[in-house]
């Protein structure tokens, strides 16, 4: 009796009560990646149906969504109130490297629960503070080892170039082509870098044409990806560009015009009209949310963002507790969601999933290349 005496309730547990579940975020609704604030957006319609369903073991969803506008101190101030003030159980997500560097020692001192920070994988791998840390989100680094592998191997191109985001976002992809051209003997012909604050990218673009550039690999915000896809387009001849699958989104077709078609780029979920299981999940957060029809891809990210955490609530029972919770996270193995297929979490496993395919957009809508191409589990 003792020991169960001793053990926390949910009563002690911040963001859990008797009915309800506190989860809340942090997320660029305005700035130069507000088209990736639609994850938010997602993951609020998805919670909105999980309600309507009675929630999950008689509890239901509480989300708060905060605008950080793709800046760090936002983002950290806005962490602090949905801990401190709101008292979360979880923060969903977050997007930006540089915001989920700012706030990550916080987030790690006081316990609090994350699922799934949109970020590149190295602040975690070898980390021992990630006991409350649970991700299902490509590693950058790895998929721009595939990348490149796949302009060199498959497509036969051998002048690659790198056009990047001067953060710890454009730098991981840039480290992972740096890698994978040096293990073919190779290395890029031109790194070109931009900074946020760029409002024009047409002399980034020269200097890819100057070097003679056969591929662009690039890691952008969606507003900068559509600039560079722009100005490229004006290369004569134009690169082949391959983007990280943060810039998949459909949407990169308005942003950037015809200059998109031909982009190849990876996802680590089906897209719509490829799945039904799929599709039936957009439909639901369309029915709740109209706008998040012309962000589909996003808004999805969204949903494999929130997920398996839904999957974790299920699993823990009745008596929620954040270290029940994590037992039954650590208990999923090779589990299929609506979005996400073969996620598996352990004792010593935080990265969720380790694969993606590659996909060339024509006309916004995706045209599959590969199968599904794994990459080591690390964290």
């Amino acid at each position: 009796m003792a020991v169960l005496a001793a053990l926390p309730t949910a009563a002690q547990e911040r963001g859990i009560t008797p009915t309800e579940i506190i989860l809340g975020t942090t997320a660029p609704l305005s700035g130069p990646a507000a088209p990736w604030g639609a994850t938010a957006r997602g993951v609020e319609a998805y919670l909105q149906y999980i309600n309507e369903q009675g929630g999950i073991h008689g509890r239901t969803f509480r989300f708060e969504i905060r605008d950080d506008g793709y800046q760090p101190p936002r983002a950290v101030a806005n962490v602090r109130e949905l801990v401190e003030r709101v008292g979360v159980f979880g923060i969903v997500g977050m997007i930006g490297s540089a915001n989920a560097a700012a706030v990550r020692d916080y987030m790690f001192r006081n316990e609090v629960v994350w699922m799934t920070p949109a970020v590149e994988s190295d602040p975690w791998i070898g980390n021992p503070d990630i006991h409350y840390l649970f991700v299902t989100y490509p590693n950058y680094y790895q998929e721009a080892k595939i990348l490149a592998r796949y302009a060199v191997e498959e497509l036969g191109l051998q002048r690659i170039a790198v056009v990047y985001q001067n953060d710890q976002y454009g730098m991981n992809g840039l480290r992972g082509v740096r890698d994978a051209l040096a293990e073919l003997g190779m290395a890029p012909v031109a790194e070109v870098s931009y900074e946020l604050t760029d409002a024009d990218l047409s002399v980034h673009a020269l200097r890819i044409g100057e070097a003679r550039a056969e591929a662009v690999i690039l890691y952008a915000t969606p507003n900068h990806g559509a600039m560079a896809a722009a100005a490229l387009a004006q290369l004569n001849p134009r690169p082949q560009i391959l983007s990280s699958f943060t810039l998949a989104d459909p949407v990169m077709a308005r942003l950037a015009g015809p200059a998109w078609d031909g982009v190849i780029v990876p996802s680590y979920f089906p897209y719509p009209g490829t799945d039904e299981k799929v599709d039936r999940v957009l439909q639901i957060l369309v029915e709740r949310n109209p706008e998040l029809a012309t962000m589909a891809f996003n808004a999805l990210a969204g949903v494999t963002f929130i997920e398996p955490m839904l999957e974790g609530f299920r699993r823990a029972g009745p008596n929620l507790t954040k270290e029940s919770f994590v037992a039954a996270m650590e208990s999923i193995k090779d589990w299929d969601g609506e979005i996400l297929r073969g996620v598996t979490f352990g004792p010593g496993r935080r990265q969720g999933i380790n694969r993606i395919f590659l996909s060339r957009m024509v006309g916004g809508v995706p045209e599959r290349l590969t199968d599904w191409i794994e990459y080591p589990v690390e964290f």
